[in-house]
């Protein structure tokens, strides 16, 4: 038997986190509205049975208002799970039950599982579980996600309601069936997950099935009043009911009205000074690169050595891949500190607080604080910065969030800045990598001032988030959370960056005509370098040598330090570049263009490839203003250059 279920229920329910738990995959998580924009699809077999599971995006009702409620509602209305799950979060009983009663008029068979009932329990408030299944009249199951409590239970009851309702595979079904799975247990490393990408493009999501009324306005009145009714009779607190949370009376100074901002900014600040103070991310950064420039170089020196290797192969493999490899790497302790405390941030609910704070600012410049999810994501990686860009209503504010995302610094631009940072600026690497970041976001909201009031006029869409109560991040979801992000870093070293360096350093040591080139600057690359190189003498680094680094960056921005680690020297990188030309450099990678794969997304979801042209030209030109500006005003200050 395959029963086909989909995961249905408010942003911050805990969805993602019961998928994951049914599934074993590591789909993203997040303490805010809008992190799951296509549905996400797992099967996995227990007691001979498969399980088809489709985790749908975070809804608050069945309106067709959004993104994500137009793919929930459809998918429930034409694809016809067999279960329903719906994921409530019993802490906010009554504004969940607001979607479960809407969704029970659809007709499909549904269970309610009752999510985070360790923290109802934790606060000494209770809930009347069989009252509740009376008044609903649906089944109803007490668990907790985080704690994988009651999950047997949960997967019982589906099975029963499957069967209770003729439940029959469908050609659908058998199609998933057919693939190979581990034994009958629901163990991490034996599920299969997938991406369903059918209901990525908004423009496509706007029809409504023929069979879906929506409500009038007294209908959804009625309901509200519903679940409050539900609520009270089946709900009973420890505590009066006009009495502060903990989370409230944390918001009471985290969200005050002239504290939020500039506590958020210390925050921010203090956690780079940690991640590259000497004694913590510096240190570890030191160890590693003594470890690839030592130890490992003479290792395999010696090693070829006793082989009788020709002189080429050890140049490659010490000169191309361990330099270029290595010089990424090295910063891997950073990277990996600054992931965890992102996530710690992500995972408290402090990032959904950040979201509300910036919502007036960005209104300033014509943006809605909804922008603020996508370009905070834009700090770990474009590419998902820009795919979370179509949770937007408006094709006006969609595109200029597109536009202006890459302007936050992802993880990939980070080795660049520690590079630098820790040669130019030794005894301030925490405030000058600080400083690219708010560099970044200063571009991005002037960036947005300008747009919104020439090419991107347009009226501003309302910005409704929750704040969910303050939580203890998951020690073990937080150590998965950080080690995605870290082990796609280390693949990435261990693949696109490990080809660069071969490819860079054989384009350095032969020239157009493959032969061994006597000076690097008659190589292929230096000969490409010295082409473009007079373009950024402006900036400071016209070198053709920094130029070619900055190609590499198209394919992957670590590549840049790849690039310069095989092409220049300790010496060198001191000779080419001082403190004022390091800035500049540092400005002109954080700005300009983002790799391809990112590329690759802003196309996708601008589905216009004149807005994709537009927004590369711009970013190219915005790149080249702020070098300029840094360069040329550091000089006229007397800086240096």
């Amino acid at each position: 038997m395959n029963i086909h279920i989909a995961l249905a229920g408010n942003p911050n329910s805990g969805k993602t986190t019961l998928f994951n738990r049914l599934t074993g995959t590591r789909q993203t998580t997040g303490n805010w509205p809008g992190v799951t924009v296509e549905k996400k699809m797992g099967v996995i077999r227990r007691g001979g049975n498969y399980f088809t599971i489709v985790d749908l995006p975070g809804i608050y009702s069945l309106s067709p208002y959004s993104v994500e409620e137009i793919v929930t509602r459809n998918y429930i209305l034409e694809d016809r799970p067999d279960v329903i799950i719906n994921i409530i979060d019993v802490t906010n009983l009554e504004r969940n039950l607001f979607l479960t009663l809407q969704m029970k008029k659809l007709g499909r068979p549904m269970i309610a599982a009752l999510n985070m009932m360790d923290e109802l329990t934790g606060n000494g408030d209770q809930v009347d579980l069989d009252a509740l299944q009376l008044l609903l009249g649906i089944r109803v199951v007490p668990i907790s996600a985080k704690q994988n409590t009651g999950i047997q239970e949960l997967m019982q009851a589906v099975r029963e309601l499957a069967i209770e309702h003729g439940h029959h595979d469908s050609d659908h079904h058998h199609i998933l069936s057919e693939r190979p799975f581990g034994d009958e247990t629901l163990p991490r490393n034996h599920a299969h997950a997938e991406h369903d990408h059918r209901d990525e493009q908004p423009e496509n999501l706007a029809i409504l099935p023929s069979d879906y009324q929506p409500e009038s306005e007294e209908e959804i009145q009625a309901l509200y009043l519903e679940a409050a009714r539900i609520r009270e009779a089946v709900l009973a607190r420890c505590h009066p009911k006009e009495a502060l949370t903990r989370s409230e009376k944390i918001d009471q100074v985290l969200t005050h009205r002239y504290l939020a901002l500039p506590i958020f900014a210390l925050v921010m600040f203090l956690i780079f000074q940690v991640t590259f103070h000497e004694n913590l991310g510096g240190r570890m950064t030191e160890w590693l690169d003594s470890f690839f420039s030592g130890p490992l170089s003479s290792l395999v020196h010696t090693w070829l050595a006793l082989a009788g290797a020709p002189g080429w192969i050890e140049s490659l493999l010490v000169d191309g891949v361990i330099a270029g490899v290595g010089g990424v790497l090295t910063f891997l302790p950073q990277i990996s500190l600054l992931f965890v405390f992102l996530s710690i941030l992500e995972d408290t609910g402090y990032m959904a607080r950040a979201a509300f704070m910036v919502d007036r600012v960005f209104q300033q410049f014509g943006l809605s604080g909804r922008s603020f999810i996508p370009m905070l994501m834009g700090f770990g990686c474009t590419v998902p910065a820009i795919m979370a860009s179509r949770t937007l209503e408006s094709e006006r504010d969609r595109r200029l969030t597109i536009m202006i995302t890459p302007f936050m610094s992802c993880g990939a631009r980070m080795p660049i800045y520690a590079f630098f940072a820790s040669i130019f600026f030794a005894t301030n690497k925490g405030i000058v990598t600080f400083s690219m970041y708010l560099l970044g976001i200063f571009v991005a909201a002037l960036s947005a001032l300008i747009l919104s009031r020439t090419v991107l006029k347009g009226k501003d869409s309302p910005f409704v988030i929750e704040l969910p109560p303050y939580r203890l991040p998951d020690v073990k979801s937080l150590g998965l959370h950080v080690w995605d992000k870290v082990s796609d870093f280390i693949v990435r070293a261990g693949t696109l960056i490990f080809a660069m360096s071969i490819v860079i350093w054989f384009l350095q040591s032969f020239t157009l005509s493959f032969r061994a080139a006597q000076d690097s600057a008659d190589s292929m690359l230096g000969v490409l370098g010295n082409v473009i190189a007079p373009l950024f003498g402006p900036l400071g680094f016209g070198n053709w040598q920094s130029s070619v680094t900055l190609l590499t960056g198209l394919i992957a921005k670590e590549a840049v330090v790849a690039s310069l680690e095989i092409l220049l020297t300790a010496e060198q990188v001191v000779d080419f570049f001082n403190p004022l030309t390091a800035y500049a450099f540092m400005t002109f990678s954080l700005l300009y263009t983002p790799c391809v794969a990112a590329l690759g997304a802003i196309a996708r979801e601008m589905n216009n490839w004149r807005w994709t042209l537009a927004t590369v030209v711009y970013q190219i030109g915005v790149a080249y203003g702020f070098a300029l500006i840094v360069f040329q005003g550091g000089r006229l200050l007397g800086l240096g250059g």
